[in-house]
């Protein structure tokens, strides 16, 4: 493992088997519910409370993805719901907007089992929205996070991240202090989807608990934007649209795993089994 140790310290990802801090999950609608369609789907959601006790209203400003050549900021008000831990951090959140439902969680075992907590969620509620707007898109978000274990003099981004990694700008690994690379760029992923690709990593000093450690942060945000212009259409119905997020989801999600593998180096992926 010369990749990742040497004898004056190593990375370690915050948890045994992987690195998650958190996962969020997003759906975007082209339009904002009207109010009582928006209140239907508030009233589906309470069947979560016993697994998601605390409620929260919600109000602020969202901007609309949609096929217009300019996006405006709409008055959105919504609610929540979440678990939280014995010490008041946030474990799980269902929000619930007029034209947006997201899920967040920082209980990240295997995505088997968070991908199907979510989708139970957006099963409920995706057909009340989709009874009036549009879908316009899916995203998913990645937190990953490793802290440097050892002597801090000896600390190296490179002993971590993948060298030539082409979603890292080259001059990172020159650095002789704390850093940002963040990066960029739309797909087309085929003939209806524009796919959103951002990654965002950061060298830095954390204080948790009062204690200062150093990590690395990368942000892996997949969003696939649909009727968007020179796109085709893509119009789904009933239980299709549960289907076609399922997959969807799906397929950022693996997609995802080749972005981070392409960033962190090959050792530190047979660690947290990212690959064999």
């Amino acid at each position: 493992m010369q990749d990742v140790l040497n004898k004056n310290g190593q990375f370690e990802p915050i948890y045994a088997a992987h690195a998650i801090e958190q996962v969020v999950f997003a759906l975007q609608f082209d339009q904002p519910l009207e109010d009582a369609i928006f209140l239907e789907a508030r009233k589906a959601a309470e069947q979560f409370k016993s697994e998601l006790p605390g409620q929260i209203e919600t109000q602020g400003l969202t901007l609309m993805l949609s096929s217009a050549a300019a996006t405006q900021p709409v008055q959105n008000a919504g609610f929540l719901f979440r678990r939280v831990a014995p010490d008041g951090a946030v474990e799980s959140e269902l929000r619930i907007d007029h034209s947006s439902v997201i899920f967040k969680t920082t209980l990240y075992s295997r995505w088997d089992a968070v991908w199907s907590q979510a989708r139970k969620y957006f099963k409920t509620l995706v057909p009340i929205y989709a009874a009036q707007a549009r879908m316009s898109g899916i995203s998913i978000h990645y937190v990953d996070k490793f802290a440097w274990s050892g002597d801090l003099t000896a600390c190296r981004p490179s002993l971590l991240l993948r060298a030539k990694s082409k979603y890292l700008c080259p001059h990172v690994f020159e650095a002789e202090d704390l850093w940002h690379s963040h990066t960029g760029v739309f797909i087309r992923v085929d003939g209806s989807t524009k796919r959103l690709l951002n990654v965002n990593v950061d060298y830095l000093d954390e204080n948790r608990s009062g204690e200062v450690r150093r990590v690395v942060v990368i942000s892996t945000v997949l969003t696939d934007l649909l009727n968007q212009p020179g796109y085709e259409p893509y119009v789904a119905e009933g239980n299709d649209i549960i289907g076609f997020v399922d997959a969807r989801m799906q397929g950022l999600h693996v997609f995802g795993k080749q972005v981070f593998g392409d960033v962190i180096n090959d050792t530190m992926s047979k660690r947290i089994t990212l690959i064999a």
